[in-house]
């Protein structure tokens, strides 16, 4: 298993382990993640509640890439569009390797989004 799917593994179980139920994931016995924006998330779940959650897994070598970057961007702006949660935002969940969370953080600082930390962007770390 590589180091990416290994992460979006550990991000499924933190998930289960609160209460989340998963819709669709890359890998395992899940069916794969549909396109939100320009690019389909590492995995889709959602809260008790009805509330979509996106889950992203990054390696290191990945997290300052240009298709990373579109995705923190995507990710990061989307709000329920129906339903008794319309309007309410959709969290992005990320996982990085344990060293990795201060890379992650400056890119995100560099998109101008680092303001969604503890909000709507959940950093998570192996």
């Amino acid at each position: 298993m590589d180091e990416h799917q290994r992460l979006v593994n550990l991000l499924i179980s933190a998930f289960q382990k609160e209460g989340y139920i998963i819709l669709r994931a890359t890998g395992g016995n899940f069916p794969e993640p549909y396109k939100i924006g320009r690019h389909e998330p590492d995995i889709i779940a959602t809260e008790q509640s009805g509330l979509i959650i996106i889950g992203e897994a990054k390696t290191e070598d990945d997290i300052n890439g240009s298709q990373s970057q579109e995705q923190y961007l995507d990710f990061s702006n989307r709000i329920m569009s129906e339903g008794l949660l319309k309007g309410r935002r959709i969290p992005l969940h990320i996982i990085v390797p344990k060293n990795s969370s201060p890379l992650l953080r400056q890119s995100l600082a560099s998109l101008g989004i680092s303001n969604k930390i503890g909000g709507q962007i959940i950093i998570w770390v192996d």
